[in-house]
């Protein structure tokens, strides 16, 4: 479902993601708690590329995960960098019910491929701009 990538460290969780599937979803949520208990937030950079409808639609496997597990760890600040609209659409739908999920992070953004430094940086920053 994921690939961990390099930039993993610390309260950095760094990911490219693909198709969404129940045990990957297990694994990478227990990787957010796992960082959440260790340094309190966890910031998340998460890389959307190639997605289909067929990958956006395996990610309703996150519902339920997001229910059970989303109060046990805090995600500050989220980037997602894609460059199709199905992972577009799945940004702005979960930037609209942020207010009431349980999976909510402080700061979300959504950067295009050519932004993919910039969104890393933002992520990894202890001091990031607006």
């Amino acid at each position: 479902m994921f690939e961990i990538l390099k930039a993993t460290k610390d309260n950095v969780v760094a990911v490219r993601m693909g198709d969404g599937t129940p045990a990957g979803y297990r694994e990478f949520y227990d990787l957010l708690v796992e960082k959440t208990d260790e340094f309190g937030t966890v910031h998340v950079y998460e890389e959307t590329i190639e997605w289909t409808l067929s990958t956006y639609l395996s990610h309703l496997h996150g519902v339920v995960p997001d229910l059970r597990t989303g109060s046990k760890f805090d995600i500050g600040r989220y980037a997602t960098v894609g460059d199709s609209r199905w992972a577009k659409l799945l940004y702005y739908q979960w930037r609209a019910i942020a207010p009431v999920w349980p999976v909510s992070p402080d700061e979300m953004r959504y950067y295009g491929l050519s932004k993919r430094d910039y969104a890393l940086d933002w992520v990894m920053s202890t001091n990031p701009t607006k």
